[in-house]
């Protein structure tokens, strides 16, 4: 009796032993049909990855665009000897951002080189209706400028100058009085050159504001050194000091904007923080009018024309020549003119908050 009940009760342990493991491998293979048919599942049938427009035909990008049930609106027709005429030269949302059907991408598009506005019309021939260019308003300043004095610095020069000079006042670190700047790298062009170019519009842009400019040089065959040229910003008691150059990087995909100003230090602390506004002002407005990458505002102590300056000073880097696309933009007038635009912007409002 006691042997036939410890048989059964043997047996019922091993009924239940196989009944459980059978419940774990149910349990486990509808866990893991969930996991694949959830991973496998389609994607919404609204979402996609915005389509890469940049440098394609207008019409191809259209095309693109209605057969994924996107919109392409027009924001404004640009000159650029990058792009030949009616290409797309810059795009928003960027390529690959995730984005519904639907969503509206708005584009600038070349006008070629020589591109003017002059009503509906490119070199006396009339655009298709549908892409008739959208008329650009002129830039206006931020309140009046009269009586305000900008001094612009185009960066570097035709030969640089290796005698050492210190970096600032009572400093016994020394640096090159100025060097020649970097260069592009598939155009070649020297940084003093692309500096001055910008500056010229940018003066141009200010003047006509109002603002009384003074350049530390006009032609690339001069030799003034960084202290001397913070020195006439000094000499005229400018209301900003602004100066141009051109970044470089031994990492060919390292691109955008920043803009410096002088970190604090015995030199520059009377000039730290009204510095830095007008970095943070001309920083902000020049990405927004060239939609480039956005690197910030850098603060500074190594910066020779930065610590010899007793006026508000700052040095906008306006892109990598070292990265072949921006090498390219910086070398084409229509982009140099959205530069000088966003920087003139910017310090138009800087200069009506200063006061």
């Amino acid at each position: 009796m006691v042997g036939l009940f410890s048989f059964k009760n043997n047996r019922f342990r091993l009924f239940a032993i196989i009944g459980i493991a059978a419940l774990i491998l149910i349990s486990a293979s509808f866990t893991a049909y969930g996991y694949l048919k959830s991973k496998n599942a389609p994607a919404s049938s609204t979402a996609l990855d915005t389509p890469a427009l940049v440098g394609r035909a207008l019409v191809k990008a259209k095309k693109t665009a209605e057969e994924q049930d996107l919109k392409i609106e027009i924001d404004r027709w640009v000159e650029s000897k990058v792009y030949p005429k009616n290409y797309i030269v810059t795009q928003k949302p960027l390529p690959g951002r995730a984005i519904e059907k639907g969503t509206k991408i708005t584009v600038k598009v070349s006008g070629g080189a020589r591109y003017a506005e002059n009503g509906n019309k490119y070199d006396g021939v009339a655009f298709a209706d549908d892409v008739k260019p959208l008329p650009t308003p002129p830039l206006q300043p931020a309140g009046k400028m009269e009586g305000k004095v900008v001094v612009i610095d185009p960066g570097h020069q035709r030969k640089a100058n290796l005698e050492r000079e210190p970096i600032g006042p009572g400093s016994t670190t020394t640096k090159p009085k100025v060097q020649s700047g970097t260069s592009g790298i598939d155009s070649k062009t020297p940084e003093y050159k692309i500096t001055l170019a910008v500056a010229e519009k940018l003066k141009a842009r200010l003047e006509s504001y109002g603002v009384k400019v003074i350049m530390t040089r006009e032609t690339h065959d001069v030799d003034i050194s960084n202290s001397q040229r913070a020195d006439v910003a000094n000499r005229n008691k400018a209301d900003l000091f602004v100066r141009i150059h051109a970044d470089g990087s031994t990492d060919p995909e390292m691109h955008g904007i920043s803009t410096l100003y002088p970190a604090q230090n015995s030199c520059t602390a009377p000039v730290c923080e009204k510095s830095l506004k007008a970095a943070r002002s001309v920083q902000h407005s020049v990405v927004k009018t060239t939609w480039g990458k956005d690197n910030g505002t850098v603060a500074r102590e190594d910066i020779s024309g930065f610590n010899w300056s007793k006026v508000p000073v700052i040095l906008v880097e306006t892109g990598f020549m070292s990265n072949p696309k921006e090498d390219a933009l910086l070398n084409a007038p229509g982009y140099q003119s959205k530069l000088a635009d966003g920087i003139a912007k910017g310090i138009a409002d800087y200069l009506r908050e200063a006061g």
